[in-house]
């Protein structure tokens, strides 16, 4: 009698609670600005449902912005339809949702201009277009930065009456061996940006438009966006799949790309710089500046799994195949040598965008929901515990009776003392963030810590407000907040690319191993205008070679960035630096002689950096 009820109070909860929700975590180790996509189908190839996509991809826009598709790219290139990014996932979404529109120049002489021919632009906070060759190359990603603001156009919708007259885009055969005009119509496999606020005087009006309309076609869109992974960091996805999904197989797919993923097969002699057509479609500058990027298409692994009370781990090792290098299809081909996938030869490349771990490069974990609610109930469900008699592994004490680690409704607690402190150097684009790490029934899966504009209201969906908070460093990848702080103990990290003189609300909730999430802790900072002081802090550096563009200092700033300032000592080091690196700088910089001393002196250095980055 005393089991029957239990597991009818206990079946009540379970239709009610949100952690019965099916539950997985995708693991796997991305290379650096790799473009990924997740979505589930069943085993007949029916597309159910985007998980996660990445943000340059569902936020950036950048499948569907003005610019020809075989524009040369760059640091945050503003131009150039990069429909060939995730074009298996795209394709397929298409199936079964509402397809985009397209967007295009608002009045250019081509779409292979990258200079404007008319009052088209306005202030961009994200992308920039530099012309100077040095800072556009592919080796100079990690080193550059927008110099200073810059105007792009934002481009208009595609009309029925431009594709009645035959509107086209410039697009040139392998090798560069001729060209022809490729005709566009109205709509797009991608979404467009959605990341302009206030239009400016020259947009056109069809980018106020831009953020409803990709919501109309793609109703989850904000709430599958993720911002760009960390190169060569494990991460740990939590998915919440329908609770009414049936128990069965399925399939989890993962796309991913990467810019300018060269080999032997994919490299810029069979893709190279467009340049036919001379200044009637591609003019100077987009034939002159950035690099060509078509390199490797994507790559697609497929991990069967099966949704059921008792979960399960499910891996893979190889993709399943890749897509177009234009995207103009859908069709998953079959793996083969054009595609690199010998991780001791070609780390990083082809299949290894996702790295090895251990034997395989997706695992998916299907969290055990609705265990003692199943069924057939696993034996341990309802034993009798307490202080001195605990429940086994995956199981927890509840009202004195084991149950299933997630079969109970609970959360961790709410993080109140959350503060949000601005950099005392840098206090318009970075802030600190400072809280104590809660008290949990159940291990932390991780932090959502998340940016906006606007406030928070109540009835609003956390996951889908605002934008995943930003590292504070040149790279624009996610902030993982860690979750090895115990209950009570203070965990701080840095926040990054918030745009001067904002107003901005900034969120955090936890969210536990079973999809339980607590009350989200909300606060408002307001950044300052830009304080200027010198050009680069590679002060020494810069006085030697004489320009804060040079290759070498980009290399030294890298290993700043992504070595020296992770460490405490290697921060302070920095500090020290910024302190009698200015000085230094003054001797140096007036004496010819001594800056070719330092400059070999530094010249080991520089080596060392640039194979580390390697």
């Amino acid at each position: 009698m005393r089991r029957g009820l239990a597991l009818f109070l206990l079946c009540s909860l379970a239709s009610a609670a949100h952690a019965q929700d099916r539950i997985v975590e995708v693991r796997l180790t991305p290379t650096a600005r790799a473009q990924i996509a997740i979505w589930a189908e069943t085993t007949d190839g029916t597309f159910l449902r985007t998980l996660r996509l990445t943000e340059a991809t569902a936020r950036r826009g950048i499948g569907n912005r003005p610019g020809a598709l075989q524009m040369n790219s760059g640091f945050h290139w503003p131009y150039g339809r990069r429909e060939g990014v995730l074009p298996v996932w795209a394709h397929r979404r298409q199936t079964a949702q509402l397809a985009f529109r397209r967007v295009i120049f608002q009045d250019r002489a081509s779409e292979g201009y990258a200079s404007r021919t008319s009052n088209d632009a306005s202030p961009d906070s994200y992308f920039c277009l530099s012309f100077n060759q040095g800072t556009t190359s592919r080796d100079a990603l990690d080193a550059v930065t927008c110099a200073s603001q810059f105007n792009s156009d934002k481009g208009r919708y595609a009309t029925d009456d431009d594709e009645a007259r035959g509107y086209a885009e410039p697009f040139e055969m392998e090798g560069g061996a001729a060209m022809e005009m490729r005709r566009l119509d109205t709509e797009s496999l991608y979404p467009p940006r959605r990341d302009v606020g206030t239009l400016g005087t020259y947009d056109h009006p069809d980018v106020a438009a831009f953020n409803a309309d990709a919501r109309a076609a793609m109703p989850e869109i904000d709430a599958v966006t993720m911002a760009t992974l960390a190169g060569d960091e494990a991460r740990s996805i939590q998915l919440a799949l329908p609770g009414d999904w049936p128990a069965g197989d399925y399939v989890l797919y993962v796309e991913v790309n990467v810019e300018g993923d060269y080999n032997d097969a994919y490299d810029p002699e069979r893709f190279p710089t467009p340049t036919l057509g001379e200044n009637l479609h591609w003019d100077f500058w987009a034939r002159t500046y950035g690099y060509p990027y078509r390199g490797q298409p994507s790559v697609v692994y497929a991990v069967p799994i099966r949704l059921d009370s008792t979960g399960g781990t499910f891996t893979t090792r190889d993709p399943v195949g890749y897509g177009s290098v234009h995207g103009e299809d859908g069709t998953l081909r079959t793996m083969d040598a054009s595609i690199s996938n010998d991780p001791t030869t070609t780390p990083g490349s082809g299949a290894d965008r996702l790295r090895l771990m251990g034997d395989s490069r997706v695992q998916v974990d299907v969290v055990p929901t609705a265990v003692c609610s199943g069924p057939n109930p696993p034996p341990q469900c309802f034993a009798e515990c307490d202080a001195t008699r605990p429940c086994d592994d995956g199981f927890l004490c509840e009202a004195n009776q084991c149950v299933g680690l997630c079969d109970v409704a609970a959360a961790p607690a709410a993080t109140d003392d959350l503060e949000i402190e601005l950099d005392e150097e840098r206090s318009w684009n970075w802030a600190h963030v400072s809280f104590t790490a809660p008290e949990t029934l159940r291990p932390l899966q991780r932090y959502e810590l998340r940016v906006s504009y606007e406030p928070f209201e109540p009835g609003m969906a956390f996951g889908s407000w605002g934008v995943e908070a930003k590292i504070a460093s040149l790279e624009d990848e996610a902030l993982v907040v860690p979750t090895t702080a115990r209950p009570g103990e203070l965990v701080e990290v840095a926040l990054g690319h918030l745009q001067p003189q904002t107003r901005y609300y900034v969120g955090l909730r936890a969210v536990d191993g079973c999809g339980g999430a607590s009350e989200p802790v909300v606060r408002e900072i307001v950044t300052t205008e830009i304080i200027f002081t010198t050009v680069s802090p590679c002060f020494v550096a810069t006085a030697a070679y004489g320009t804060p563009m040079a290759s070498e200092i980009g290399a030294l700033r890298r290993f700043r960035d992504r070595h020296l300032r992770n460490h405490v000592l290697g921060a302070a080091l920095v500090g020290l630096y910024y302190e009698v690196g200015p000085h230094a700088a003054d001797v140096v910089r007036g004496d010819g002689e001594l800056r070719a001393v330092v400059r070999s002196l530094l010249s080991p250095a520089v080596e060392l950096t640039k194979w580390l980055a390697d």
